[in-house]
């Protein structure tokens, strides 16, 4: 199983996304063209829509289209100073999702290593990073490899929990 993409359903059930969290979930290749699509349609269907979301609603997903085009003219009021919650939302989003599959990997604690790195070294997710040493009173040393493995995953669990109250619909 890949981690990337991620599926337009597991984000409509768990998330509301702005268009500037689409437009850069988009430009960083987490999601594909069917997720900004589908959002248009959905705004579309309400009454209440922009040209650019009527535009982009007739769009077929994985066409030549552009559809970064349409999410820069959507989203025109991107302010760089948003970025960093923007982030902190897609990284609660692929945790999110790597955690409810977490059984179709391997070593899902390594796919978190990557994401640390691909997020530019997150410290809230520190407490799950396999190489990282404990922040919390946890001595590794005195544990079996089993019990440093549960550890970790409870961090991942509760960074889950906290980040819900603040993400999820």
């Amino acid at each position: 199983m890949n981690l990337y993409p991620i599926p337009f359903d597991f984000i409509e059930k768990n998330i509301d996304l702005s268009w500037c969290d689409v437009r850069w979930g988009y430009e960083n290749n987490l999601i594909t063209s069917e997720l900004p699509i589908r959002k248009a349609e959905r705004k579309v269907l309400t009454g209440s829509y922009s040209v650019p979301e009527l535009e982009l609603s007739f769009v077929i997903p994985d066409s030549s289209d552009h559809i970064d085009h349409f999410l820069k003219e959507i989203c025109s009021g991107f302010e760089k100073e948003n970025d960093a919650t923007v982030k902190n939302k897609w990284l609660f989003i692929v945790l999110s999702w790597l955690w409810n599959n977490r059984d179709h990997f391997e070593d899902p604690l390594n796919e978190v290593e990557i994401i640390y790195s691909d997020f530019n070294y997150p410290s809230e997710i520190e407490g799950f990073v396999k190489y990282m040493p404990p922040s919390d009173e946890y001595d590794s040393s005195v544990h079996t490899q089993m019990e440093n493995i549960n550890h970790l995953m409870d961090n991942w669990k509760e960074y889950l929990e906290k980040e819900s109250a603040i993400f999820k619909i």
